[in-house]
């Protein structure tokens, strides 16, 4: 099998939508209408792109690709990798390494010093499969997964004002 990347389109959205409910098996996959606000505001990014795979004429892959300057190491520019999906019936034919080698070679034309993307921690194929690639783990990466209640509760005791953070005594 063979893959060819291009960007995305608006009219792509459906099918990259599907790709991405593939990520975790039973998710329900994003309603359309905000899959294209999304999207409207991706091309705002100069250099914000969602990509798709195709094996022939069927699309079977997907990924983003945030490419941007950054205020450390100089000011270098840095890629960030998000979404990487290939459709499950598809997978270990060579598609995922194609459409990873691609975005190494858009980040690469950019300019990027490095590369980045994270995973969950229960996605050990996927880590195996990037480590093949030759990505290495690096740092630890921290969430907050319910980051606008938490905003919402500093905000409502005052901690939050016109932009500027206060320490509450």
């Amino acid at each position: 099998m063979k893959l060819l990347v291009r960007e995305a389109t608006r009219g792509d959205l459906p099918v990259v939508v599907s790709l991405l409910a593939e990520m975790d098996s039973g998710e329900t996959p994003m309603p359309l209408s905000r899959a294209e606000r999304i999207f409207r505001e991706m091309s705002r990014y100069p250099d914000y792109r969602c990509y798709l795979g195709f094996d022939g004429d069927t699309p079977v892959a997907t990924f983003s690709l945030l490419i941007f300057d950054a205020l450390v190491h100089g000011g270098a520019r840095e890629a960030m990798l998000d979404g990487v999906v290939v459709t499950a019936d598809r997978r270990g034919y060579g598609l995922g390494r194609a459409m990873i080698q691609e975005a190494m070679r858009l980040s690469a034309a950019a300019g990027c010093y490095k590369l980045a993307l994270s995973s969950n921690l229960k996605r050990a194929d996927a880590h195996r499969f990037y480590e093949s690639l030759g990505f290495q783990r690096h740092g630890v990466s921290f969430v907050i997964p319910e980051v606008a209640a938490i905003g919402s509760a500093a905000s409502d005791s005052g901690a939050i004002m016109r932009g500027r953070l206060t320490v509450a005594e």
